[in-house]
């Protein structure tokens, strides 16, 4: 996970999302966080995914902040899996 702001400014996340499209039996968009797959989102289309994923997003860095603790990011980042594309949306907090 990438901060792309300088400490004095507002902070600005690089939220990279792995996105999987509806399946004939899965009716919804599907988003994991990669850096985060405890932050998760699901949407009827993609832009609604994405939207989702952002606030699920913004509200898991803010409760970590908000406790003073480092952020519990996943290193490696997870990587896509099959039928999965990658998003990458800057987070402005």
């Amino acid at each position: 996970m990438h901060i792309v702001s300088s400490p004095e400014s507002v902070p600005v996340f690089d939220c990279h999302v792995l996105l999987r499209k509806p399946t004939e039996s899965e009716q919804r968009w599907q988003a994991r966080c990669a850096a985060a797959p405890s932050v998760t989102a699901f949407g009827s289309t993609e832009r609604e995914t994405l939207q989702a994923i952002v606030i699920r997003f913004k509200y898991f860095i803010e409760e970590y902040r908000r406790e003073s603790q480092p952020i519990p990011w996943t290193t490696p980042e997870l990587i896509p899996e099959a039928g999965e594309v990658e998003r990458w949306i800057p987070v402005h907090l």
